[in-house]
C-alpha cells in the first residue's frame, strides 16, 4: 500500500490524518455524513518535458473507486532552492478516510508551469527527486541521490545497492571475496542479529551466511547468478560457464 500525505493547513504531514471509518456490512461503504474535503499529496510516477520550456507534465496515481475520491488534481508551494526546483502535488479527496471507499488507483496528468526553465535542474515533487538523464527524466536512484552512478563498480555503493535487493535483514552488510568490472563474489549472513546483540549460548549466526555471486548488468547494476552455502565453483559453473575458475576454486565454505 502506498503512503499517504494529508496536507493541513498547507503544511505536508505524514500518515493518515484519522483512523478509517469502517463500511457497514453488505457491497455499499458507509460515508458518514462528516466527510469532508481534504487536500493530500499523491504518487508522482513519471516526468516529462513539452514543447513549451516553461511547461513539464506530470503523470500522476490518483485516488480511485467512486465519487468524492478525487478531485482538483493540481500543483502547488513551488520554490527553487540552491538550482533544485521543489512542487508539491497534491488532489482533494473526501472519502480517502472512509475504509473500502477508494480502493483502487488511476493514472492522471498533471501541468507543472514554472516561472523559469527547470532546464537540467533536479525536480523534487513531493519530495522524490528527479533529474533529465540520457534526454529524459528518470526517478533519482536512491543509492546514488541525483549524482551519476560511480564508473568503478566495485564502488561501495554498488556493494550496498547490491546487498539491498537481497532477501536478507537490513541490518545485513556484505564482505566482498573478490571485484571486477563484470563479477562480485561476496558473503552475507541472512540476518546478523541472530543471535542478538551479545550473542545468546549455543545460537551460531554463521548458519545462515551464504555466498553469492553477481554479474553487473548496466542499469540493474549486480544481479545475482548464484547463492550458495557449499565451497568451491558447482553452484557458479552451474548458471554460468563463463565465470573465471581461478576466482572460485579455492572458495571456502561461506
Amino acid at each position: 500500500m502506498r503512503l499517504r500525505f494529508l496536507v493541513v493547513s498547507l503544511v505536508l504531514l505524514a500518515g493518515c490524518a484519522r483512523p478509517g471509518t469502517a463500511p457497514l456490512s453488505g457491497s455499499s461503504t458507509a460515508v458518514p455524513d462528516s466527510a469532508s474535503w481534504t487536500t493530500y499529496a499523491i504518487d508522482v510516477t513519471g516526468v516529462e518535458s513539452t514543447a513549451d520550456p516553461l511547461v513539464l507534465t506530470l503523470d500522476v496515481s490518483a485516488t480511485a473507486g467512486r465519487d468524492g475520491c478525487s478531485q482538483n488534481l493540481r500543483t502547488d508551494h513551488y520554490s527553487e532552492v540552491n538550482g533544485t526546483v521543489h512542487i508539491d502535488v497534491l488532489e482533494d479527496s473526501r472519502l480517502e478516510q472512509v475504509f473500502g471507499a477508494c480502493p483502487t488507483m488511476t493514472p492522471g496528468k498533471v501541468a507543472l508551469r514554472t516561472p523559469t526553465p527547470v532546464g537540467d535542474k533536479i525536480l523534487v515533487t513531493n519530495q522524490v527527486a528527479w533529474r533529465v538523464q540520457d534526454g529524459r527524466w528518470q526517478r533519482c536512484n536512491t543509492a546514488f541521490a541525483c549524482e551519476s552512478p560511480p564508473p568503478d563498480h566495485c564502488d561501495d555503493r554498488w556493494v550496498r545497492l547490491a546487498v539491498s535487493g537481497l532477501d536478507v535483514s537490513r541490518h545485513s552488510q556484505g564482505s566482498v571475496e573478490s571485484c571486477d568490472a563484470t563479477w562480485l563474489v561476496m558473503t552475507v549472513p541472512d540476518d546478523p542479529a541472530l543471535c542478538g546483540a551479545g550473542g545468546r549460548p549455543g545460537c551460531d549466526a554463521t548458519t545462515t551466511t551464504r555466498r553469492y555471486f553477481m554479474r553487473f548488468q548496466g542499469t540493474a547494476g549486480w544481479v545475482e547468478a548464484a547463492v550458495t552455502q557449499t565451497a568451491g565453483c558447482v553452484a557458479i559453473k552451474a548458471v554460468a560457464a563463463d565465470f573465471p575458475t581461478d576466482r572460485c576454486a579455492n572458495l571456502k565454505k561461506p
